[in-house]
This record gives structure tokens, C-alpha cells and sequence, in this order.
């Protein structure tokens, strides 16, 4: 049976979401409500007066379309050079470091920034841009844009020739220069199973075309329970 959408939009959007998921998916994609995916990669980071590539894990809690947390490791040589978390729980954003008592912010661009890191991630899912507060927009022959109505966030989704996600982007601030720039998810083509989620073998980011992190899934469940005090960084 042809993938339902009750996301609101044009017919050639909804077309290319459809085939999209379709290509990801087959015919039974996940209905995803919350996920869990642990990650293993490697990230930018300055060491003294270089900048160069270090091992980094990092954990991504998500219940979509609002919530959100993200917390990393950065380890050289099998010594910590950094960690912390960024948390969203749908109206107050907090981050830590180092293990540091949490900072909360209501800043109006950190939330829209995670906000639109949190749905540019649902995009790379696919199947959370079917809910009907999506709204969805073709804007060439294999692009479209998905908005959140929820959120007020809008990200852009390119596809490939055969219908896969090649990369989604979209405009916001960046927490370490706390300037808007462009963030973008890159996709590899090779994919991963686990369970019914079906996960790219690496996702690379980028600002401004500026190499930010490679990341590759280790493990991952589809909706699981998360509390909400996860995301207030109130417990583990």
C-alpha cells in the first residue's frame, strides 16, 4: 500500500516526500514518535593552536516534533579534552560542560536554532514530515521544503536521482560563533538497519560548508519512553 502523509501542501511535494520514504523505507516505514540513537565519529575541534579531527560519542534523545538532547564526548589519545549536552524540552533551552551545573536560556535564537537542528534531524528520519502540522513545499525537481508549523522551522530536503536523501539544510545560529549560518546534514548513499529504523551508515555536518562533525550510528530504538526531566537536565 502507497506511504500516507497528512502533512498539508502541494502535490509535487508531497510526491517527492512520498518517494522519499519509499526509497528508505518500502512500503512500512516507522511511525516515529521518539528515538534513541547512539553515535561513534569524529569532530573539529582546536588542540592549542591547531584545529584537527578527534574521536567523539554522542547520544541523541529525541521526542519530535519539540524536544530534544544531544550530549558528546570529545576524547585525543583516550583523554577527555571536552563534553557537555544541549537540551530543548519544548520551551527553555539549556546546555552544560565539562559536567558543570546547567546554564538554562529562553534566547529567542538558541531556541530557534535548536528548534531547526532538531527538525532538520527529523527530516534525515523522513517519517516525522508526514504529520499533518507539516507543510510541505517542491521548490525544483528534487528539492522540497518541509515547515513546521508547530515551531515556525522550515528545512530543505535534496534529494537524489534515484528519490534517497542526499542532504538537508537549513539557516540558523551557530552555538560555538553565535552567528546564522548554514547547517547542513549530509547523508552517505549505504544504509544501516535497526529494527524497523532504517539509518544512513554516516551523517556529516557542516557550517557554511565548514566540516563540523562525522558521525556514524552504533545502535538506535524507535520510540522509546523518554522522560521529560531528561530533557530539563533534571536526571539521567
Amino acid at each position: 500500500m502507497p506511504v500516507l502523509l497528512l502533512a498539508q501542501g502541494d502535490t509535487q511535494a508531497k510526491d517527492l516526500l512520498r518517494k522519499a520514504i519509499q526509497a528508505r523505507y518500502g512500503l512500512r516505514p516507522p511511525a516515529l514518535e521518539s528515538l534513541l540513537i547512539n553515535f561513534k565519529g569524529r569532530a573539529r575541534a582546536k588542540i592549542g593552536p591547531v584545529n584537527m579531527w578527534v574521536p567523539v560519542e554522542a547520544v541523541g534523545r529525541f521526542i519530535f516534533p519539540d524536544k530534544m538532547r544531544w550530549d558528546f564526548t570529545v576524547k585525543a589519545v583516550g583523554v577527555q579534552l571536552n563534553s557537555g549536552t544541549e537540551a530543548y524540552d519544548g520551551t527553555v533551552y539549556r546546555t552544560t560542560r565539562r559536567s558543570k551545573s546547567a546554564v538554562a536560556s529562553d534566547d529567542k535564537q538558541q531556541i530557534d536554532s535548536m528548534q531547526r537542528r532538531l527538525w532538520a534531524i527529523a527530516a534525515v528520519m523522513l517519517t516525522p514530515l508526514g504529520e499533518y502540522f507539516v507543510k510541505l513545499k517542491a521548490t525544483t525537481g528534487n528539492e522540497l521544503e518541509a515547515s513546521n508549523t508547530r515551531i515556525d522551522s522550515a528545512v530543505t530536503l535534496h534529494l537524489r536521482a534515484d528519490q534517497t536523501l542526499n542532504y538537508v539544510e537549513t539557516y540558523c545560529q551557530n552555538p560555538d560563533s553565535g552567528k546564522a549560518e548554514m547547517f547542513t546534514l549530509r547523508l552517505s548513499d549505504e544504509l544501516i538497519s535497526y529494527g524497523d529504523l532504517i539509518l544512513p551508515t554516516k551523517i556529516s555536518a557542516f557550517w557554511n560548508n565548514e566540516s563540523f562533525f562525522e558521525i556514524e550510528p552504533m545502535d538506535a530504538a524507535a520510540n522509546p519512553t523518554i522522560a521529560d526531566s531528561v530533557f530539563e537536565l533534571a536526571s539521567e
